[in-house]
């Protein structure tokens, strides 16, 4: 077992992780039927090429995910550019979220999660408008993201499995790293942080009697962070290749037009306070290169044959 166990608001159980979550054959027919729904549509090409080359004069259709049309124009983060009509929210990454690279590659970067973990820091009650805003939330307490330096759009769109194998061997030598704990749990602390501030501010200007229930139960939010903490660094020390889950969210049901890898500790005892609602469709990142690995197969194999039949 890779993490111990504990009592108080940290359930006391341990759990080992379980592919239920992200069944194997579910996800893998989910990915071949959005992979092929992308390459079978005329326009994914065009709009992949454009992506590709930051084409802002490209009439997009194919490809959701890309930066709203309301920021085209204004300042990204870094301050130094404006966004373009082929942007997404992971272009030029480090220059607009410095502090969010936890580790780089010479492909890819390892990043925090703005979002916070906990679902409890996006309950309807909080809202100005009463909306659950839970799907926000982590998928576990430890949701990362890796995400490739070059401009990549998708993993229904990958012709090799080269950048997730990057990207696994990546996140794999950053978790070796004696260092990783440290700076994971002090990016999962900010994110925590950064909730509650914005959401007690929108408490007191729209609902101000709600703002000790939110203070009481921001307060079991950092306790039981504290604790998720502690077995982090256990998970980390043990080096349990197990411990961790690499998956995708395949176009069009990506939230960013940008490769991205999530990077989970996927047990129980990890996600109990997290969303489930993007289990759905993740899927697991060796179904990926499963797929791909096995298209190539096929096409070597029919190659000599077409190749023939070309020359007739």
């Amino acid at each position: 077992m890779c993490c111990r166990l504990n009592s108080g608001s940290v359930t006391s159980h341990h759990y080992h992780f379980s592919m239920d979550a992200f069944p194997y054959s579910e996800r893998k027919q989910l990915f071949i039927e959005k992979r092929k729904a992308f390459k079978q549509n005329p326009q994914s090409q065009g709009d992949l090429k454009a992506y590709e080359c930051g084409d802002n004069q490209h009439n997009f259709t194919v490809l959701k995910g890309l930066i709203p049309l309301s920021l085209v124009g204004k300042k990204t983060p870094g301050g130094s550019h404006v966004w373009e009509k082929s942007d997404t929210f992971f272009t030029d990454y480090k220059e607009n979220h410095p502090d969010q690279i936890l580790s780089e590659s010479d492909e890819s970067y390892v990043i925090g999660n703005l979002a916070s973990h906990d679902t409890r820091q996006y309950l309807a009650k909080w809202d100005p408008e009463g909306k659950d805003r839970t799907a926000t939330a982590g998928m576990s307490y430890m949701h990362l993201l890796v995400i490739p330096k070059k401009r990549i759009y998708n993993a229904v769109a990958l012709d090799d499995t080269h950048i997730i194998d990057e990207m696994m061997r990546h996140f794999h030598h950053f978790w070796s790293t004696p260092e990783s704990a440290d700076k994971i749990i002090a990016c999962l602390d900010m994110a925590v942080k950064r909730r509650t501030k914005a959401a007690r501010e929108t408490l007191m200007s729209h609902k101000p009697d709600l703002v000790d229930d939110f203070d009481a139960t921001m307060k079991q939010v950092e306790a039981s962070a504290q604790e998720l903490a502690a077995n982090l660094r256990e998970c980390q020390k043990s080096q349990d290749d197990k411990a961790l889950f690499f998956g995708f969210h395949p176009a069009p049901e990506a939230s960013v037009a940008y490769l991205h890898m999530h990077t989970l500790l996927p047990s129980e005892e990890f996600r109990q306070f997290s969303t489930r609602k993007h289990d759905w469709k993740t899927v697991p990142a060796q179904v990926i290169i499963d797929v791909i690995e096995e298209e190539t197969a096929r096409c070597e194999t029919n190659l000599p044959n077409v190749s023939w039949w070309r020359l007739r």
